[in-house]
């Protein structure tokens, strides 16, 4: 409906154009032909003027050249001459244009002015080629120079140029004098049209600015309700169709724009949540921690117990052997034996304690060789055999009949015998611990299980962390340092060790060492 408004509103104004243009039409056929020329007189005048300027900034730079040492483009002054000889013949199409429609009398001498300012750009680019460097002498050069700057450029390029430019501009004047009187009368005539299409279009434009203005302020009302956030605000429908679609298009942004709120208000909510599970989890490794520092202190505690036992045995010993005078060499024999073998057990802890120590620094050194990982594996079993035999535990291995690795041998015997005492210090008397070895696509996969009493679900996760024993540890030395050692050997290689148990059934530790240098 709107659109029919504007469309009345185009029409009526469409005929007072009309009505204009008809009116103008007798003074159009009458000035035509006099456009027509001036438009000819005044491309020729600016055509003179741009021969002008590209001649004096070509002679510029030619001038430079020669006086001052500054090479000259060749392409640019080639693409000047060129420019020049294209308007010199745009020039004498115009002037020829201007002759037949004006008359000899009119244009007298304006075709004869540009042959003239031919022959003169001629002579002048004539002279500088003359005068280049290595042409001629530096004084017959400067004297060219100063002849052609002075005689050719000053004064006969500059008259020749003037001429042209003062006789077409004549021209122009003669042919703008014409039009005046013509553009006077049209002057006066579309004044008086103009008055009456002042009129109507204030008419139009008040007609319109009633139609428009209700719409309008509904779609203002409505932009303030929303700056204010009032997003269920809706702009009325029943104007025109075009004003409908605005306030349809308006009502659907408003509901958009609700729904993203509650969008971003979803996503808050989501992000609380987030940070408030990130917070759980910081809260639960900072609990982690604390248990892991009430370890440590646990641990110190352990380590200064299990140092004095054996260091008060020892001295205990030293004591007694010293006190007594008459005692028989098998006596003082059983008192060195049980001091050798509290050394022993306290060397042991001391190489557990400092191999765990440089692990954490990574200054942990491994010495690769190429291992017989099924030899080991019997090597192990053999020496370990008399402790099975004291629980009536059997041992039986499965392996390839050839399996060799690139590690540690020394430090590959120490993993596989703290697995393997583990689990026969771990295993009730008369039951089994199994050893297997074999190749994987991407590992060499090392298994120890045994049949003891497992470990409880709530240690598992822990069985490799330094200063953690569970509560039913029984290890040698009482520490819980083994598979904090065992640990350590696998990541040096590269490798993972893992653990699955349950309660009342066994244990199983795994290996797995990367493929990596293996033979």
């Amino acid at each position: 409906m709107y659109r029919k408004k504007l469309i009345a509103f185009a029409i009526a104004s469409a005929l007072v154009v009309v009505a204009a243009a008809l009116g103008a039409v007798w003074s159009s056929r009458v000035t035509l032909t006099q456009m027509a020329q001036v438009n000819v007189a005044n491309a020729l005048l600016a055509e003179h003027l741009e021969v002008s300027s590209m001649s004096y900034r070509l002679f510029k730079q030619l001038t430079d050249e020669i006086l001052f040492g500054e090479g000259a483009n060749q392409a640019k002054v080639r693409n000047k001459r060129a420019l020049i000889s294209e308007s010199l013949e745009r020039i004498r199409i115009l002037e020829q244009q201007q002759r037949a429609a004006l008359g000899l009398e009119s244009t007298r001498g304006t075709i004869e002015d540009t042959d003239d300012l031919k022959a003169q750009i001629d002579a002048i680019i004539e002279g500088f080629e003359n005068a280049m460097p290595g042409a001629t002498s530096e004084a017959d050069r400067l004297n060219q120079v100063r002849f052609i700057l002075e005689e050719r450029i000053d004064i006969a390029f500059r008259e020749a140029i003037n001429t042209a430019v003062e006789r077409q501009s004549g021209v122009v004047q003669a042919l703008n004098g014409r039009i005046n009187n013509i553009q006077q009368l049209i002057f006066w005539a579309s004044l008086a049209l103009g008055a009456v299409a002042v009129i109507l279009i204030l008419l139009g434009v008040s007609w319109l600015i009633r139609a428009v203005s209700a719409p309008v302020n509904a779609l203002i009302r409505a932009a303030d309700a929303i700056s204010h956030d009032d997003l269920s605000h809706r702009v009325p429908r029943g104007f025109d169709v075009e004003f409908d679609q605005i306030a349809a298009a308006f009502n659907q942004m408003a509901k958009d724009l609700a729904t993203r709120n509650m969008e971003r208000e979803q996503a808050q909510e989501r992000l609380e949540y987030l940070v408030a599970q990130r917070t759980a989890e910081l809260t639960d490794a900072n609990s982690a921690l604390e248990r892991s520092d009430v370890v440590r202190r646990n641990f110190l505690a352990d380590v200064s117990h299990e140092l004095r036992t054996p260091l008060t045995i020892i001295r205990g010993e030293a004591q007694v052997a010293l006190r007594q005078e008459n005692r028989d060499s098998s006596e003082y024999r059983e008192a060195l034996r049980s001091v050798l073998e509290q050394s022993v057990s306290l060397s042991h802890l001391v190489d557990d304690l400092l191999f765990v120590a440089r692990a954490d620094t990574d200054s942990l050194r491994i010495d690769r060789h190429s291992v017989d990982l099924v030899g080991l594996v019997a090597d192990v079993e053999r020496d370990l055999a008399k402790l099975a035999m004291e629980k009536g535990i059997e041992i039986s291995t499965s392996a390839p009949t050839s399996l060799d690795v690139i590690a540690d041998p020394e430090r590959l015997r120490q993993l596989l015998v703290i697995l393997v005492d583990n689990a026969i210090r771990y295993s009730a008397n008369d039951t089994h611990v199994s050893i297997s070895a074999q190749r994987s696509e991407e590992d060499v996969v090392v298994e120890v299980q045994d049949q003891g009493h497992g470990i409880d679900a709530k240690d598992l996760p822990f069985v490799f962390e330094r200063f953690y024993r569970g509560s039913g540890s029984t290890d040698g030395v009482g520490m819980g340092l083994g598979l904090t050692v065992a640990r350590a050997i696998v990541e040096a290689h590269g490798g993972e060790i893992m653990a699955d148990s349950e309660v009342g059934k066994g244990t199983t530790i795994q290996v797995k060492l990367p493929m990596v240098g293996l033979t």
